[in-house]
């Protein structure tokens, strides 16, 4: 039984300080063109954008998510805004929402 209880010690220790960790900030990035492959997007800001925010597209509903795996770059722009949760800084951000500017 000691052994069990030192080995949970840390993975709760681990626990607490992610429960008092501050939440994420709310942002909303954009308009932008947002470029995606396999793996994520990225959305640039501005008219030659310097700064390229990476979005997280886990939490949007199913329909935006197709619709974002035809913004290859090679097809036509794809103009959006997102509205999300900051992910650590302030170039990775969770998508809650997309508004396409069509």
């Amino acid at each position: 039984m000691k052994l069990s209880a030192l080995w949970l010690a840390p993975i709760l220790v681990a626990l607490i300080a992610a429960a008092r960790a501050e939440p994420a900030a709310p942002a909303t990035i954009g308009p932008g063109r947002i470029v995606c492959n396999a793996s994520f997007c990225e959305l640039g800001v501005g008219p030659r954008p310097v700064q390229r925010i990476r979005v997280i597209a886990s939490g949007l509903p199913e329909d935006d998510t197709r619709r974002l795996r035809k913004c290859t770059g090679v097809a036509p722009p794809c103009v959006v805004t997102v509205d999300g949760l900051e992910q650590g800084d302030k170039s990775k951000i969770l998508a809650t929402r997309i508004a396409w500017q069509d």
